[in-house]
């Protein structure tokens, strides 16, 4: 029964964790969207260009940090419920 506790006590976090990290990420995304500031691009060419650049980069990398957190949660999601269901594909 040890094993079987051990088990049942392995999924349930991995599903907890996995559920904790998708809205985790759900909230993140909800406050990047509600506080970005568009920025005012002015001057010159090559200035708004710069700026446009470097704007695209950063949301860029905010895509791919919530991206990564979504598919982190997945897995454990997915090894979780595998565990649940008894390693039956």
């Amino acid at each position: 029964m040890g094993e079987a506790s051990r088990k049942a006590r392995i999924f349930l976090a991995l599903i907890v964790s996995g559920a904790l990290l998708i809205v985790a990420v759900f909230v993140l995304a909800v406050h990047f969207a509600l506080t970005y500031q568009r920025p005012s691009f002015g001057g010159d060419l090559s200035s708004s260009i710069g700026g446009f650049v470097s704007e695209a980069l950063y949301l860029l990398g905010k895509a791919v940090f919530l991206s990564l957190g979504i598919l982190a949660a997945a897995q454990l999601l997915r090894y979780g419920v595998e565990l649940a269901r008894g390693g039956r594909e």
